[in-house]
């Protein structure tokens, strides 16, 4: 038997303001205290990135499709020093004080070296949470498609010092979850997949499964 809707309705609950316990450079800790539905009161750790002016959300993450004619996945390759390990995952950015499209292209271009006109990226304006148990972080995802007949010449990263790792792979669609793992064997254990890329993975398999 199916359920579709909630078993129980949201309701709101009052968080204190964040306490500072510790921080560095880019991110804080913070302890809260909220009131459960029995007025229990409970805290909560998490992880806060330090930005120069409150925002709901912190990134983009560029969801990009090259037609090369047949559509593969643009995904980034980087070492991630929290992780020990590299990582694969979209091309994404932060969102300081510009606008979402402005920071999705500037991104896409700094990562992957793909210039695309702002008009052609769609942007999805729903905040979507990162890891909703250790911190508040959450992205805008955009979506934008690259015909590659069009190019006029190969693309050209513009890459921060700190980004000295990454480097770009397009993944076919058709069978992208086999594709990651072959991938991330390959790899012996440097390699992880980044979550969200794997629910795409995923979403894409259950679809041809049960669809």
């Amino acid at each position: 038997m199916s359920r579709q809707t909630l078993q129980y309705a949201l309701t709101p609950v009052k968080c204190s303001s964040g306490t500072p316990m510790t921080e560095g450079n880019w991110i804080q800790l913070e302890r809260l205290v909220y009131k459960d539905n029995k007025h229990v009161e409970r805290s909560w750790e998490r992880c806060v990135r330090k930005k120069p002016c409150p925002s709901a959300v912190d990134a983009v993450d560029i969801h990009a499709i090259l037609l090369t004619p047949k559509p593969e996945i643009l995904l980034v390759v980087q070492y991630r020093p929290a992780i020990e390990r590299y990582c694969i995952e979209f091309p994404s950015g932060l969102v300081d004080k510009d606008d979402p499209i402005d920071a999705a292209q500037r991104e896409l271009k700094e990562e992957t070296g793909y210039t695309v006109p702002r008009d052609r990226i769609l942007l999805t304006k729903t905040p979507l949470a990162y890891e909703p148990g250790l911190t508040n972080s959450c992205c805008y995802v955009a979506k934008v498609t690259i015909d590659t007949s069009e190019l006029t010449a190969p693309p050209v990263k513009e890459l921060e010092p700190d980004e000295w790792s990454l480097q770009t792979i397009s993944l076919p669609l058709e069978g992208l979850m086999n594709h990651l793992l072959a991938l991330k064997e390959s790899q012996k254990n440097l390699l992880v997949i980044d979550s969200r890329v794997h629910a795409l993975a995923s979403g894409i398999a259950y679809a041809n499964s049960y669809i």
